[in-house]
């Protein structure tokens, strides 16, 4: 059982780096958050442990973004992670681990620490393979010329379709990445 007080210091974190910083989108992170709910309800899952993980995975996003290091958001969430979940000495060993691994394999693996790694996994992809998290993330506080933008879609469609384990989500999203594939492919760049 993870402790009220830490899933509202993660909530409380995670939207304050979202709204400093911008990204990930508050509508992202709440589409990640429900997303996530909705599949540990249906696959009997911990909801808490998946919670603290959805609400952590992008946490330092906005400092890797604006140090062009997006790359390295991951490694730097689960610093912060670890860093909030060391407040907590009474958490087990396994949940924090758990939690942990939500964090760091919120982008895939070959084999994931636990369901609720996956199911972090695939609450993310719908940031960007589904028609819901295209438009609802539209908006642009990072300044990205729409060129950019389109870019960026197109990759993080292909990569969160690339990332989804759990056939629950690739059957319902298949025909959403596809739309969304087929649309952006249509636009011109400097038109």
């Amino acid at each position: 059982m993870i402790p009220n007080s830490l899933i509202q210091k993660a909530r409380n974190f995670a939207y304050a780096q979202a709204e400093k910083y911008g990204t990930p989108a508050l509508f992202h992170l709440e589409l990640a958050n429900s997303k996530g709910q909705w599949l540990a309800e249906k696959l009997s899952a911990d909801k808490e442990i998946v919670l603290v993980g959805t609400l952590l995975m992008d946490c330092m996003i906005g400092p890797a973004i604006q140090n062009r290091e997006i790359a390295k958001h991951i490694d730097m969430s689960v610093s912060k992670t670890k860093e909030l979940l060391n407040e907590f000495p009474d958490l087990s060993q396994e949940t924090q681990q758990n939690i942990l691994h939500c964090v760091k394999q919120h982008h895939g693996t070959e084999k994931f620490f636990s369901l609720e790694t996956e199911i972090c996994c695939n609450a993310d992809c719908y940031r960007f393979a589904s028609v819901r998290g295209v438009i609802g993330g539209l908006t642009n506080p990072l300044g990205f010329s729409v060129d950019e933008l389109v870019n960026l879609y197109l990759k993080k469609a292909d990569e969160k379709w690339n990332a989804l384990t759990l056939d629950i989500c690739r059957n319902e999203l298949e025909p959403q990445y596809n739309l969304i594939k087929k649309f952006l492919k249509q636009y011109e760049p400097g038109n």
